[in-house]
């Protein structure tokens, strides 16, 4: 059952275990272009003999599911890709995210993932669980912001890729992906309306770079040598990846151009 769906509205989420606040600061806004909510409940049939009518029992906890499209805003003091990435972690009571009148409590972070590519501004799809559900009007006061900007990779970016005894800084490449899937097991107590607590069972982190053009080879790295990439933005801001080599390719297309490509995988359990 659909809950809510918007496109180009602006939403709010707090950090993991953190509470409702009136007022709502830019770090913690989603400038969504789209914003969609559903939720579900476990329910089984039950046939009346003699009656016209059956009816259903619930079976299991009530669940809602978010899925969102977010531009991510950085700048002096700001880097929303790092607050937005710290939401992987094992929390308690998880975050509240807020659209309009609704506000979803006990949500937890289930992935995270964006395509850096010439010509288009970055834009983060992040999917929450969410195991609470408060709607009504909550007003709310936006604060003020310093100057902040979307991020694009024609604007200076680099990728510097670092192992044992080599580093190098990657700045042509047709286009990278970034991937986090969050494994989490809900645990209730008995009787117990919402879980008791959200656990975290692996965190899942993909780098992709495409369309390499001086990158040497790094096949020769042993399976276990940790190879760590830094991905840098012109306002001082980054994110990095600390995981082993899953794979690496290089090909020379017909017009004799020379391109490569290399996945870094890292694995929290």
């Amino acid at each position: 059952m659909p809950y809510v769906s918007y496109n180009n509205v602006k939403a709010y989420v707090s950090l993991g275990d953190g509470s409702y606040a009136s007022t709502i600061s830019i770090p913690n806004t989603l400038f969504a272009t789209d914003f969609n909510a559903s939720n579900t409940t476990q329910l089984k049939r039950v046939k009346r003999i003699g009656q016209e009518l059956d009816y259903y029992i619930q079976t299991g906890p009530k669940s809602a599911s978010i899925s969102t499209t977010v531009i991510p805003i950085t700048g002096v003091g700001l880097n929303q890709l790092t607050r937005f990435l710290s939401l992987t972690g094992d929390f308690t009571n998880g975050s509240y995210i807020r659209a309009n009148s609704y506000t979803f409590q006990k949500c937890f972070l289930k992935s995270f993932g964006f395509s850096l590519e010439p010509w288009k501004p970055l834009a983060v799809e992040m999917q929450f669980d969410c195991y609470g559900l408060e709607d009504g009007v909550l007003d709310y006061v936006e604060a003020g912001t310093s100057e902040s900007g979307i991020i694009s990779p024609l604007r200076g970016m680099s990728v510097t890729i670092s192992a044992p005894n080599f580093t190098q800084t990657i700045n042509q490449y047709e286009n990278l992906n970034f991937n986090v899937e969050v494994d989490r097991a809900p645990n209730f107590e008995i009787g117990g309306t919402y879980p008791a607590k959200v656990s975290v069972s692996k965190i899942t982190k993909s780098l992709q770079i495409n369309g390499i053009s001086n990158i040497d080879w790094l096949s020769d790295y042993q399976p276990n040598t940790t190879v760590s990439v830094t991905v840098g933005m012109p306002d001082g801001n980054s994110f990095s990846v600390a995981g082993v080599l899953s794979s690496q390719s290089f090909s020379v297309d017909g017009n004799g151009v020379a391109k490569g490509g290399l996945q870094i995988v890292e694995e929290m359990v």
